[in-house]
């Protein structure tokens, strides 16, 4: 006998195997916008051979000034081999250098080469505008109430009090 046949969601061939249940859970939608958000930021970036994650640490690294690559990690929530990784590919792309850390001879704090100054920018405009794209769904007003329940529930979960990483 024959199974009956399960109402798929969305007229895309992306949503068409996607059961209609699955459009009522919170962590697939959050973790579905996210990762299309993911792939058109780096799409965006393609040009300058970042990923979302380098362009994170550029931009700790142009706001906070020299840092360790243990703090830049711990602010991206980012585990140290992946950080060795990161930090590796963006020194080859010249785009940050590391120097001795004055604090601490064993560390290395990283900063911004003049390359990396002058592509942050660039980089970080793709970005933006690939932001912008992912949110051309939502009126302005929706947009900004969907950042602000965002903004809400990262402060929450991520404060000093409820921490668990």
């Amino acid at each position: 006998m024959e199974k009956p046949h399960k109402k798929r969601t969305g007229q895309t061939p992306a949503l068409a195997n996607i059961p209609a249940f699955m459009m009522d859970r919170m962590g697939f939608l959050l973790n579905r916008s996210a990762q299309r958000i993911r792939e058109m930021v780096e799409e965006g970036l393609r040009p300058f051979g970042l990923t979302g994650k380098h362009l994170g640490i550029l931009a700790i690294i142009q706001e906070d000034g020299a840092l360790p690559q243990q703090e830049i990690g711990k602010c991206m929530y980012v585990d140290r081999s992946t950080m060795v990784q990161l930090i590796d590919d963006l020194e080859k792309s010249k785009l940050v250098e590391r120097k001795d850390n004055p604090e601490d001879r064993r560390a290395h704090s990283l900063v911004l080469t003049a390359k990396g100054r002058e592509t942050l920018p660039k980089a970080l405009q793709l970005a933006l505008q690939a932001e912008k794209e992912f949110l051309q769904g939502l009126v302005p007003k929706d947009q900004k109430e969907l950042m602000r329940i965002l903004k809400q529930l990262v402060l929450h979960h991520y404060s000093s009090k409820t921490k668990t990483v």
